[in-house]
């Protein structure tokens, strides 16, 4: 796991140098320590044009002749303008003469409306750019480009990989930063320095029966409109690193159930891994973190999923509308988006309770940040179930067994902030606010000033403002210790909020167990070893 971190820190400080390149000095681009141009930024030496679909069905003198016009057609198609690499969205690919094994591949890339694209590895199809403003079409449930480029998408559709974590995508005239490592068969994937695959394998699209190629090209997909590419670095990664990366990796199950729908929104849609019992097993349902606005599903539960499944807990992983998104649909105010997103779905797991073999009663909810606030308004909310509804799912549970997050918001009411920790910012886009600059207002500063107006919003979404003596247990843990009235280094996440919260919730009667460092009486060390507790006890 060292090994990784430095090679995160050492790429992150490979990204911000090239950030800092002039983009002119078009005849030499500079690598990053350790890494090596494969694009020399002059003319389109070591390179060539190969479309591996136009030739894959033939064979002899057939071929040969197919592959000579291809090179001829390359730079019909490609050209170098001012140190890029530009394709007008058409002709072969362009294709290193080179072969490569483990590397790890820094490009940057920058496209137009309506294209997509991709990276071959070892000739093989392929991390995939999209225009991810394209609408989802459910009569194509297996494209997906409104969730962001990065994906392996080629692979067997409903494994993990084949999309991306989360959607990274910068808008149309920026430039994306892709790294990319390859080692053996897996692959991840980085898009604008966010992890979006994980060491997934990458199939062999062109024989699925038989593993990647140990060796190939590098090849530059084009497909539909304009893209540009720069600074395309590379770094082959020996046997040693290879082995140590590998014997690092934790790798994931695919989902039991992959993109379950439990709404009309192409986001309301969850992932569902089942535990091995001969009787209904408990469940974590988990809501991943990203301010409402941004983040993916595993983000935080890489490393609690085995060890669930390991321990007969069946996990839930729910993908939401961002606020964004639930601002679009007439959602007002924002918030209750991803909020009642979290209700409804955990809903349909338990209208799913006889087919999946769980225990209906024994859901514990959990996440960080944003995640950990909706799992903890799901905690404290009343009972929402609609008894007479003519939908089975409505009729179904809304209560918690219990929860357990990380770096939670516990109130989202701006005074209470303000007063247990002065220099708090957040919280205004869940209600619409974002800044009022005629009047030199943040938006943290728009939402104070207007929070008599919104008490009701307050009242109903706050987990704080609903906490009453029939809630389940909840499990609170922060990365550093609370200092009530003081500023904090990340009063997003200052354990401020669990300190207000636990003293809230021993007033009601419910318990509330608060960990960061230095805490005492500690029972239970991690939201993990809580909720192998709690859920099976």
């Amino acid at each position: 796991m060292q090994i990784i971190i430095r090679s995160l820190a050492l790429v992150t400080v490979a990204f911000a140098c090239l950030s800092l390149a002039p983009s002119c000095d078009a005849a030499s681009p500079e690598p990053p320590e350790g890494y090596r141009a494969i694009f020399n930024g002059n003319d389109l030496s070591g390179w060539y044009g190969w479309n591996p679909h136009a030739s894959a069905k033939l064979a002899g003198e057939k071929k040969a002749a197919n592959l000579r016009e291809q090179r001829a057609e390359f730079p019909q198609h490609w050209s170098v303008e001012n140190g890029e690499l530009v394709n007008d969205g058409h002709g072969p690919y362009a294709t290193t003469e080179q072969e490569f094994g483990n590397i790890d591949l820094l490009i940057e890339y920058k496209t137009v409306p309506s294209a997509d694209s991709g990276v071959y590895l070892r000739g093989t199809p392929q991390v995939q750019i999209w225009d991810w403003n394209q609408a989802f079409n459910p009569k194509k449930p297996d494209r997906k480009p409104h969730q962001g480029s990065g994906g392996l998408f080629n692979n067997t559709p409903g494994t993990l990989g084949r999309d991306p974590i989360m959607r990274a995508d910068k808008p149309f005239g920026q430039w994306n930063q892709l790294r990319i490592r390859q080692v053996g068969d897996r692959t991840w994937v980085w898009l604008n320095k966010r992890l979006v695959v994980e060491g997934a394998v990458m199939e062999n699209y062109w024989d699925r029966s038989q593993p990647l190629p140990t060796k190939g090209p590098i090849m530059l997909q084009t497909h539909g409109g304009e893209i540009r590419w720069r600074n395309l670095f590379v770094r082959e990664i020996g046997e040693q690193e290879s082995k140590r990366i590998l014997a690092a990796f934790r790798p994931l199950p695919d989902p039991t159930q992959y993109d379950v729908a439990y709404g009309p929104h192409p986001k309301q849609v969850l992932h569902f891994w089942q535990a091995e019992s001969d009787k209904p097993t408990p469940v974590l349902f988990f809501i991943h973190g990203g301010g409402w606005s941004g983040g993916g599903r595993l983000s935080g539960l890489v490393n609690m999923l085995p060890t669930m499944l390991s321990e007969g807990i069946s996990v839930v992983s729910v993908e939401y509308r961002f606020v964004a998104e639930a601002t679009a649909d007439g959602v007002s105010p924002p918030v209750k988006g991803p909020l009642s997103d979290a209700a409804r779905a955990l809903q349909f797991v338990r209208s799913k309770a006889s087919e999946w073999n769980l225990d209906k009663q024994r859901i514990g909810a959990s996440g960080g940040s944003a995640g950990a606030c909706s799992s903890l308004w799901l905690a404290f909310h009343p009972e929402m179930a609609d008894a007479d509804s003519e939908d089975a799912v409505a009729r179904e549970s809304t209560r918690l067994w219990c929860a357990a997050v990380t770096g939670a918001q516990t109130t989202l009411d701006p005074k209470q902030m303000k007063e247990w920790t002065p220099n708090s910012r957040y919280g205004g886009h869940a209600f619409g606010y974002h800044g009022d600059s005629a009047n030199k207002l943040s938006a943290f500063e728009q939402f104070l000033a207007n929070r008599d107006t919104i008490l009701p919003w307050i009242a109903e979404y706050s987990p704080y403002a609903l906490v009453s003596s029939d809630d389940p247990p909840v499990y609170l843990s922060y990365s550093a210790p609370p200092a009530l009235g003081q500023n904090q280094k990340d009063p997003t996440h200052t354990a401020n909020f669990g300190v207000k919260l636990q003293e809230h919730c021993e007033e009601a009667g419910v318990d509330c167990d608060l960990v960061y460092p230095g805490a005492e009486n500690v029972d239970h060390e991690t939201t993990t070893d809580y909720l192998l507790w709690k859920l099976k006890s």
